[in-house]
């Protein structure tokens, strides 16, 4: 999912299956997108606040249930030409394995922004 034409924002995922670094452009402005990550993480996140309101850069936590580990998800989001490209980074801070927790999140949080935004 991640274009090579421009280089990713987020910091590189480590060699340990735990993480997910990937991107996707919506044909919708950036105010739309916006909106409808905040409805997301309001949903779902155990906290999540703006980082940076200029760049529009946010951070989710989201824990796991069972032991309460607790997984970073980070946003930065893009307009160019009336489409917004989301930069989106999903990783745990425990353990060196997260039987696809985070590429599973980063897939559902990105396809349901995606029904927000067409919808």
């Amino acid at each position: 999912m991640t274009s090579s034409k421009v280089k990713h924002p987020l910091p590189p995922c480590p060699k340990t299956p735990n993480c997910i670094r990937t991107s996707k452009t919506y044909k919708a402005g950036l105010e739309k997108v916006y909106e409808s990550f905040t409805h997301v993480f309001d949903d779902e996140a155990f906290e999540w606040e703006v980082i940076d309101p200029k760049r529009i850069e946010l951070h989710a936590v989201y824990r796991i249930p069972v032991f309460g580990w607790k997984d970073d998800v980070d946003v930065i989001m893009e307009e160019s030409g009336g489409s917004t490209t989301v930069y989106i980074r999903s990783a745990s801070r425990e353990g060196a394995y997260d039987l696809g927790v985070n590429k599973r999140r980063a897939n559902r949080i990105l396809k349901k922004v995606a029904e927000a935004v067409s919808g």
